[in-house]
C-alpha cells in the first residue's frame, strides 16, 4: 500500500563495479564477503551511486546488507540521499528492499523519506522503484 502524499519513481541500473574481498569466520557455512560497488542509474530515477555491502552465500542461498550513496536525480529534484537496504536469495526466489536514512537528502533531495525497492529481471535488468515524499510537500 502506497500511502497519501508519496510518489512512486522508476528506474533502471547497471553495474559499473563490483570490488570484492572474500572472508570467512569459523563455523560458518558459506562465503562471506565485503563487496563495494558503483552504479549508473537511468530514468525518473538518474544519477551514480556507490555501495558498501556484506554478503553471505552458500549452495542454496544468499543475503546481503548495504548502505548506498546516491548522487543524482529523481523526478525533477537533484541531490543526494542515503539507502539502507538488504536482500535474501533462495534458489531463483529474491527480495531486497530498503529505506532512505532520514535526514540524509541534501538540495532538491533535502527532506526526502521513503522505501526503495530494488528487483532484477529474468532478462538480467536491474530497476530500482522509489516510494518517496518530501517534508513539507504537503503544507
Amino acid at each position: 500500500m502506497i500511502e497519501t502524499g508519496t510518489t512512486t519513481y522508476s528506474g533502471e541500473f547497471e553495474i559499473t563495479a563490483w570490488d570484492a574481498e572474500t572472508y570467512s569466520e569459523p563455523g560458518s557455512t558459506g562465503e562471506l564477503s565485503r563487496v563495494r560497488a558503483a552504479k549508473v542509474f537511468e530514468g525518473e530515477i538518474s544519477g551514480t551511486s556507490t555501495a558498501e555491502l556484506l554478503m553471505a552465500g552458500n549452495d542454496i542461498g544468499a543475503g546481503y546488507v548495504a548502505s548506498e550513496q546516491f548522487v543524482g536525480t529523481i523526478g525533477d529534484r537533484t541531490g543526494a540521499m542515503t539507502v539502507q537496504h538488504w536482500g535474501v536469495a533462495e534458489g531463483s526466489d529474491a527480495a531486497s528492499s530498503g529505506h532512505i536514512i532520514p535526514g540524509s537528502g541534501t538540495d532538491g533531495l533535502r527532506g526526502i523519506s521513503g522505501k526503495a525497492i530494488y528487483s532484477q529481471d529474468p532478462d538480467g535488468q536491474h530497476r530500482l522503484e522509489l516510494r518517496v515524499s518530501f517534508a513539507g510537500d504537503d503544507e
